[in-house]
């Protein structure tokens, strides 16, 4: 490895580090952040299905494609010209993401039950603990918000810290 892309390893785990940071620190920030990226995600993948759809236009079914790329190119268009509206309903997914994935969890609990795992009830303690928390979420968008930044945040925060310490492991045998 050379020196040139052992530094440019170290400035990549210091930057998510400060970047873990300020999406913590600025929660609503980092949500029209996260909703201008999405809105450019759905841009480039409406765009590759009507490209796609041009490959495939003469196998029946193929218009769905094309649909699913126009609906997806729209929508991202809408996103990213009305961002603080998107940035307002991102707490809202976050809010319905938490309660499915509790609402997942409180299955995988009967499940486990089922099966005879015996610490099956802490599976659906976390479940209902995590519905219950979706629920908040619903009711408190700010709140959303916030859990989105920190979640994020300590996401990248923590890829920044591997990232270091796998720096010095590495650094070690590139010498």
């Amino acid at each position: 490895m050379s020196k040139f892309s052992r530094v440019l390893w170290l400035i990549f785990g210091i930057a998510l580090i400060i970047s873990g940071i300020v999406a913590i620190k600025y929660p609503l920030n980092t949500t029209i952040a996260v909703a201008y990226i999405i809105g450019f995600l759905m841009i480039f993948s409406g765009i590759s299905s009507i490209f796609y759809f041009v490959g495939l236009r003469h196998l029946a079914g193929s218009s769905i494609i094309l649909l699913d790329g126009i609906v997806s190119t729209i929508c991202g268009i809408i996103i990213i010209s009305n961002l603080l509206i998107s940035a307002t309903v991102i707490p809202y997914f976050v809010a319905i993401f938490t309660i499915v994935r509790g609402a997942v969890s409180i299955a995988s609990s009967i499940d486990l039950k089922k099966h005879g795992y015996d610490k099956w009830g802490w599976t659906l303690f976390s479940g209902i603990l995590t519905v219950i928390a979706g629920i908040i979420l619903t009711f408190n968008p700010l709140l959303g918000t916030v859990y989105l930044s920190v979640v994020l945040g300590l996401g990248l925060i923590l890829y920044g810290i591997i990232t270091i310490q796998l720096w010095f492991a590495y650094g070690k045998f590139f010498k």
